[in-house]
């Protein structure tokens, strides 16, 4: 290795809490790491705001977000499966015994219908939902807010 392409290591000194010390001493001594290359790496990531926190947080959004939408679309196809029900009980009327057969055999042929149309709607990629506003739950500006305030939290704690 040339000179040129090494970087330029300094020696720095600091305090810490002598339990944070012990801590930092079992660490190294389990891993097999220095000392030095723990305390850059956790001042990089520091720096770079790329911790572990910052990442669990924005996956822990992410399936938060999900799991919104997922219980907005079951509480709209509740209610849509409410309306339809009130609906098809207030214009249906009762079949007369002699009638029951023809409309058993006509009530499989549309309920058959009713299936290959939803069917060809579902393979062609359109949804229900599709027809419904969208609503926004988040953004990355949201996030990025949420992320900064808990890093002065720890800083705080810290």
């Amino acid at each position: 290795m040339n000179k040129s392409s090494s970087k330029k290591i300094v020696r720095i000194g600091t305090r810490m809490r002598l339990d944070l010390r012990q801590r930092l001493a079992g660490f190294c001594a389990a891993s097999g790491l220095t000392e030095s290359a723990v305390i850059s790496s956790g001042v990089e990531q520091y720096l770079v705001g790329t911790s572990d926190l910052a990442l669990l947080l924005r996956r822990l959004d992410r399936f938060d977000r999900a799991l919104a939408r997922m219980h907005r679309d079951e509480q709209l196809f509740m209610q849509a499966f409410g309306v339809f029900v009130r609906l098809w009980f207030a214009h249906t009327h009762p079949v007369a015994e002699e009638n029951k057969a023809e409309a058993r055999a006509t009530a499989e042929t549309r309920y058959t219908r009713f299936v290959e149309h939803v069917s060809e709607q579902f393979a062609g990629g359109r949804r229900f939902l599709d027809d419904l506003p969208k609503e926004v739950i988040s953004d990355d500006g949201e996030l990025d807010a949420i992320l900064a305030k808990a890093d002065r939290g720890e800083k705080e704690r810290g």
